[in-house]
C-alpha cells in the first residue's frame, strides 16, 4: 500500500510513523492494564482466600467474575501485546483462532456473570425478605456453571465455520472477520453489549424507583429542608417528647419516631441510605460496562460492513477499553464493599508491617510504606 502510486514519499513516511506510534502506545496501554489488573485481581482474590465467610452468593458471582478477568488477563493480554509489533505475528493461524476464542470466552463469562450480578442486586434489593429462599448457594451454583456453558456455546462458534477468525495486519490484532458472517456477527454484538445493557438499565430503573419511594416515605416525616435525593446523614427526630411505646396507628406526628406507616424513622433512613447506596454502586458497574465494551461492540457493528475503514487508533483504543474492564472490576465489586475493602487494607498493611500490635508511629510509617510500594509498582 505504501509503494501504490496514490501515495508520496512523504505520506508513507508519516504512515509508517503513525503506525509505530500506534503500535508503542497500544503496547505501553495493554502492559499497564496487565500490571494494574493482576495486582487488583489477586488482591482480592488474596481477601476472599482469607476470609471465607465472605464468600456469601453474591461474592461467589464476584469472584467468577474476577477469575475470568485474571485468566484473560493472563492468557490473552500477552499475546495482545506481541501482535502490537508491526508485521510480526509469533503464532500460526490455529493457535490465532484459538486466542480469540478464548478473549470472548473470557469476555462472555463476564458479561454473563455482570448480567447475573445486576440481577442479583435487583431481587436482594427490591425483594429481601425472599431473597434468601430465592437465591440459594445451590442456585448461585448453577447459575457459575450456566455462565460458562453459555459463554463456551457463544465464542466457540467461528470453530465450526460460522463466522471467521483471521489475523488483521492493518490494525495488527488478531480478530473476528466480522464482515464474514453477519448473523453470527449480529448475535455476538447483541448478546455482549446490547441485552446487557438492557438488562443492567432494567435493574437499574427498578433500584432508582425503589430509592425514590423510599425517599418519599422518609422525607414527608421530616422538615422540608432536604434538597438532595441522597442525604449524607440522619439527625434523629426533633422533638423533645416521644412516648415510650407509641403506637403505629396512633403515632402519626411528623416529628415523633414512627411514622404513619409504623416504622421507625431511623429504620427507614437506614433502608433509604442502603438503596441509594445500591442505586450508585450499579449506576457505576453499568457506566463502566459500556464505556468498556461500548466502542468494542460498536465498532464491530460498523465492521460488518466490508467498505467500512475503521482508522487503526479508534481500533486500537477499542481494544485498550475492552481490556480495562479487567482492572475496572476488582475496584468496583471489591474495593467498593467495606467488609473486602477493609481486609484489602488489613491485607496490604500485614505485607508492609511488622507483626505485633503497632504503635501510631509504626502505622504511619507502615502506611507511608504501603503507599510508596503501591507507587513503584510495575
Amino acid at each position: 500500500m505504501l509503494n501504490s502510486p496514490g501515495f508520496t514519499g512523504s505520506t508513507g513516511q508519516d504512515l509508517v510513523w503513525s503506525s509505530t506510534a500506534n503500535s508503542v502506545v497500544k503496547m505501553v496501554l495493554i502492559s499497564l492494564i496487565v500490571c494494574v489488573s493482576l495486582f487488583g485481581n489477586v488482591v482480592v482474590l488474596l481477601v476472599f482466600q482469607r476470609k471465607p465467610q465472605l464468600l456469601h452468593v453474591a461474592n461467589r458471582f464476584v469472584l467468577n467474575l474476577l477469575l475470568a478477568d485474571l485468566l484473560q488477563t493472563i492468557l490473552v493480554m500477552p499475546f495482545a501485546i506481541a501482535a502490537t509489533v508491526p508485521g510480526v505475528w509469533p503464532l500460526d493461524a490455529r493457535l490465532c483462532q484459538a486466542l480469540v476464542v478464548l478473549m470472548h470466552l473470557f469476555a462472555f463469562a463476564g458479561v454473563n456473570t455482570i448480567i447475573v450480578v445486576s440481577v442479583d442486586r435487583y431481587l436482594a434489593i427490591i425483594h429481601p425478605l425472599s431473597y434468601p429462599t430465592r437465591m440459594t448457594p445451590h442456585l448461585g451454583t448453577n447459575l457459575i456453571i450456566c455462565t460458562w456453558v453459555l459463554s463456551f456455546l457463544q465464542s466457540t462458534p467461528p470453530l465450526y465455520g460460522w463466522g471467521a477468525i483471521d489475523f488483521d495486519h492493518h490494525h495488527n490484532v488478531c480478530s473476528v472477520v466480522w464482515s464474514s458472517s453477519l448473523s453470527y456477527s449480529a448475535v455476538v454484538s447483541t448478546f455482549s453489549f446490547w441485552l446487557p445493557v438492557l438488562i443492567m438499565l432494567g435493574c437499574y430503573w427498578m433500584v432508582f424507583r425503589a430509592a425514590r419511594r423510599q425517599n418519599a416515605l422518609v422525607h414527608p416525616i421530616q422538615t422540608q429542608s432536604y434538597s438532595q435525593p441522597c442525604p449524607q446523614e440522619f439527625q434523629g427526630p426533633s422533638s423533645p417528647q416521644r412516648q415510650p411505646l407509641p403506637q403505629p396507628q396512633q403515632a402519626t406526628s411528623p416529628d415523633g419516631p414512627y411514622s404513619a406507616r409504623g416504622y421507625p424513622v431511623r429504620v427507614r433512613h437506614r433502608r433509604f441510605h442502603y438503596h441509594c447506596k445500591a442505586a450508585r454502586v450499579v449506576f457505576v458497574i453499568m457506566a463502566s460496562y459500556i464505556l468498556s465494551m461500548g466502542p468494542y461492540s460498536i465498532l464491530n457493528t460498523i465492521s460488518m460492513s466490508a467498505r467500512a475503514a475503521v482508522p487503526p487508533w479508534l481500533s486500537s483504543l477499542a481494544l485498550v477499553l475492552f481490556f480495562l474492564q479487567c482492572c475496572l472490576h476488582p475496584y468496583i465489586y471489591g474495593y467498593m464493599h467495606r467488609s473486602v475493602r477493609k481486609e484489602f487494607l488489613a491485607l496490604l498493611c500485614g505485607m508492609f508491617c511488622k507483626q505485633g500490635r503497632p504503635s501510631q508511629s509504626s502505622k504511619l510509617l507502615c502506611w507511608i510504606k504501603m503507599v510508596g510500594a503501591l507507587i513503584t509498582l510495575p
